[in-house]
């Protein structure tokens, strides 16, 4: 017989976890349709089908469902990026896949951003003292990552020798910058995603490779 394991607790951990799904995916439309703060507690319950009562039983207060909702938004972008690099064979090859995740997860996410945009900034020097130490944490691995692809690609010799870090802060500013002015544009058409090609070669021929 297996220890260690109970069903009926796995169970409800599985409930509690879809419920939890249910409201933060209310709260996302919602969000994205009337903004962050036209945005009621009880019109996010209503959403759900859940009573208030439940709600609260979830989340705090709005701030913390919307905090939750980032978290999970930066969360899944940094596992993409992490499965995207993985699959790259050159440093070169890494980086672009970084930029093209990274326009790509914006452009899926257009409606979710814009909020975060026009109502918080949306520089990433606000994350921390607009969502806390969990997002400022994710972002600061996203900014990890791109640093560790550099030094491989210094190593390799495909890069000059460059600081790391300061590089993958710049590659993040430009992405930022990007996708700040693309979300702020009424109803833009063009895909985010074809700005990536340029934007490689210009960051990459930066870096000594082949633009």
């Amino acid at each position: 017989m297996k220890t260690g394991s109970n069903p009926r607790s796995e169970r409800k951990q599985r409930e509690y976890e879809a419920r939890r799904e249910e409201i933060l995916s209310a709260a996302e439309g919602l969000f994205s349709q009337n903004g962050f703060f036209k945005t009621s507690m009880a019109e996010i319950a209503e959403a759900a089908q859940f009573a208030m009562g439940t709600l609260y039983k979830f989340f705090k207060n709005k701030e913390d469902i919307y905090i939750s909702l980032v978290e999970s938004k930066v969360e899944e972008m940094l596992h993409q990026l992490e499965q995207a690099v993985r699959r790259a064979k050159s440093a070169d090859e890494r980086i672009r896949e970084v930029i093209r995740v990274k326009l790509a997860f914006a452009d899926q996410n257009r409606d979710f951003f814009r909020i975060y945009v026009s109502e918080w900034s949306g520089f990433e020097w606000t994350v921390k003292s607009a969502f806390g130490d969990g997002v400022w944490k994710r972002y600061l691995a996203q900014i990890d990552l791109v640093a560790n692809l550099i030094k491989d690609g210094i190593k390799s010799g495909e890069f000059q020798n460059v600081n790391p870090k300061d590089t993958s802060l710049a590659l993040h500013g430009m992405l930022n910058s990007t996708i700040y002015v693309w979300i702020l544009k009424a109803g833009p058409k063009e895909s985010l995603v074809d700005k990536g090609e340029w934007l490689g070669n210009l960051f990459l021929g930066g870096l000594g490779t082949k633009g």
